[in-house]
């Protein structure tokens, strides 16, 4: 990741907003630190934390209350941040931390002739040429893309691109400030999104017909800076942008980025990113399948990249946060018609081949915004309800690290209008408790909502999944069951369906959903789940009664709790043996992070047979004052805790005090 940036920089005034001057910005510049101020955080406050420094504040981002401050040439960065954060009225210091471009530069054999190679084989293979039959871009629809500006005059382009913004404030030596494309990449990025279909020469973008609004925040290198990133994205929420593209990324979690990608979806944005390209590690990487950000914030929808066999690109980096995968290797799209930073490398003049998830992302954009042309209708999390449910199953059955949902199918996820389908699930038979791999008989009452009547020709069925602890699905798609008889619009009907539990014990969510074969699942759609908590169990059973708890707990001071224990499954625990079973606990943060694994031991008075009760003096130990959960879980020695076989434990939230 790059640091060091040009010799002079001017704030771009169309995203920043001037502070008490304006930074210098260069070789001999101090750090460049993002403080997030208090909302009562007073002028003079301000300032003193800029003049803790030695610096200035140079520019704002007020939707979400970051300043830029410049320190002091000589400052040691992490002991400004340290500095500032000890200041009356401030929140947050973090460093202004490098961003790069998420794409793998090409071997020279690509470049000399992409026309008569590979083609735009990512169309094809997701099926977009199919989907233009059913809906083109709406010029309603507006996509932004976070990258190194775009050539609006290119033919391919020219139509499809609104005013270019300048977002840069700092650049590195020998690039340029301005709107203009100096890279390639953004215009490559732009293309694979929006291109036209009327040069004869040139490329269709997934989503012709849409506007792309292009927001330079890297310079003509590819390096830029957190602050520019965060900047862009609140534009292009703020000016219309219902997806915003991000083909870039950084290994550093910064609060200024995250709180930019959320103010964008509090406003009805689609964040879309590249899924980075550490898949082999590599100069930019500091280990194999390194985070990257704003990819791995929630709610942002994760691309990968694959290959012209559909396989998972090797450079593609891997991971749980990776929501779907699209073509990446070898995409050819529209470059820059002059001589860019790129072009001594090897980079071809108006069209040109780059492989990366950089590539894999705007494909997925141009998809979202193919199914927002045909239904505006549909929100941010709907959009990646859709696309995710669509997407063709690749690797390991259901969710995984290298594809996500699967690779995108364009005209599956075309084919889902929103609004037609509907359903409504009433799992109040749900079994709380089944046996590892046992197959049960549930009955589901199931009422169609739709805007058609469901027939009994097996097209429409009930199907099942089962989602385990950590969100991930351990059986993506179970038995399916059709409907024996018609069911008109606004009918229900009680349907028995078998289902099969997982052969891990474990607590999972039995999630019910109806598909229509071949088309879509209803979720896709956004019509809400059916979800019950199932515990899956070799036999363990118990339940937890609690005498008052008391209202505070204190630090270091061990306070007895009273717990009733009931075994309410079929085997009995043992009170002695090299394998007893005993009550104890956890801490956890109000986030569910685990503060203290495991407390106290209170063993069992004697052993307790199925249906048996025993009443345990718990000495509970408060760790540090705050906000808590306190999990009681009982476990057997050696062998495993209770809520690890599927047993439920016991929440409580309490405080603990000094």
């Amino acid at each position: 990741m790059r640091s060091v940036f040009g010799a002079s920089i001017v704030c771009a005034l169309v995203i920043w907003t001037s502070g008490a001057s304006v930074a210098r910005a260069s070789t001999v510049d101090g750090p460049r630190i993002l403080v997030t101020f208090a909302a009562d955080a007073t002028t003079t406050e301000r300032a003193a934390a800029a003049a803790s420094v030695g610096g200035v504040i140079a520019s704002t981002i007020s939707p979400i209350s970051v300043a830029r401050i410049v320190a002091a040439p000589g400052r040691d960065a992490q002991g400004a941040i340290d500095a500032i954060a000890r200041m009356p009225g401030v929140r947050f210091a973090e460093r202004d931390a490098p961003v790069r471009l998420s794409f793998v530069p090409d071997d020279r054999l690509y470049l000399t002739d992409p026309y008569t190679g590979l083609g735009q084989w990512g169309l094809r293979t997701t099926h977009v040429d199919r989907a233009w039959d059913l809906v083109r871009g709406s010029p309603t629809v507006i996509v932004a893309t976070v990258d190194t500006g775009v050539d609006p005059a290119h033919p391919d382009l020219v139509g499809s691109v609104l005013a270019p913004v300048n977002g840069l404030t700092t650049v590195s030596t020998g690039c340029q400030l301005g709107a203009l494309d100096d890279n390639s990449h953004g215009t490559h990025v732009a293309g694979v999104i929006a291109a036209g279909v009327k040069t004869p020469a040139g490329v269709s973008g997934v989503a012709f017909g849409v506007k792309v609004l292009s927001i330079k925040a890297l310079d003509c290198t590819g390096a830029g800076v957190v602050s520019d990133v965060a900047a862009a994205i609140v534009y292009a929420a703020d000016h219309g942008a219902r997806i915003v593209n991000v083909s870039l990324g950084t290994s550093d979690d910064s609060l200024t980025l995250r709180n930019a990608v959320k103010y964008a979806q509090d406003r009805g944005a689609l964040i879309v990113a590249a899924a980075g390209n550490c898949g082999l590690g590599g100069p930019h990487c500091d280990f194999v399948n390194e985070i990257d950000y704003p990819a791995a914030y929630p709610g942002v929808l994760a691309v990968a990249a694959t290959t012209t066999g559909d396989t998972h690109a090797m450079f593609s980096t891997q991971g749980a946060y990776v929501g779907v995968a699209a073509p990446g290797d070898r995409i050819v799209s529209t470059t820059p018609s002059y001589p860019t930073y790129q072009s001594a490398r090897g980079q071809t003049t108006n069209y040109g081949v780059l492989s990366g998830t950089s590539q894999a992302a705007p494909l997925v954009s141009g998809l979202a915004a193919l199914i927002l042309s045909k239904d505006p209708s549909l929100t941010a999390a709907q959009l990646v309800q859709r696309i995710e449910a669509t997407a063709d199953d690749l690797g390991a059955p259901g969710f995984d690290t290298s594809f996500g949902a699967g690779r995108v199918n364009a005209l599956r996820a075309i084919s889902a209008p929103g609004g037609v389908y509907g359903a409504v699930y009433d799992t109040g038979k749900v079994p709380t408790m089944l046996a590892i791999g046992a197959t049960a008989m549930i009955t589901v009452k199931v009422t169609n909502t739709s805007s058609f009547a469901w027939q009994p020709n097996g097209q429409v069925r009930l199907a099942y999944h089962w989602i385990d602890a950590s969100g991930a699905a351990a059986v993506w798609d179970g038995m399916r069951t059709a409907f024996p008889v018609a069911v008109p619009i606004n009918g229900s009907l009680d349907l028995p369906t078998t289902v099969i539990a997982p052969r891990e014990p474990g607590r999972y969510l039995l999630r019910f959903d109806v598909v229509t074969e071949g088309v879509t699942w209803f979720s896709a759609t956004g019509v809400p789940s059916g979800d019950a908590m199932v515990s899956v169990s070799n036999g363990l059973g118990a339940s937890y009664a609690i005498a008052p708890v008391p209202p505070e707990f204190k630090v270091g001071r061990p306070i007895p709790l009273a717990v009733t224990v009931t075994n309410t499954g079929t085997v009995p625990w043992s009170a002695s043996g090299t394998q007893p079973v005993r009550l104890s606990y956890h801490w956890l943060a109000p986030n569910g992070f685990v503060m203290v694994w495991e407390g106290a031991r209170a063993s069992l008075p004697a052993d307790i047979a199925p249906g048996s009760s025993a009443t345990l003096q718990l000495l509970v130990t408060g760790p540090y004052p705050g906000g808590y959960v306190l999990r009681l879980d009982l476990v057997q020695e050696g062998v495993s805790w209770f809520a690890a076989q599927g047993v439920a434990p016991k929440d409580i939230v309490v405080s603990v005090t000094p």
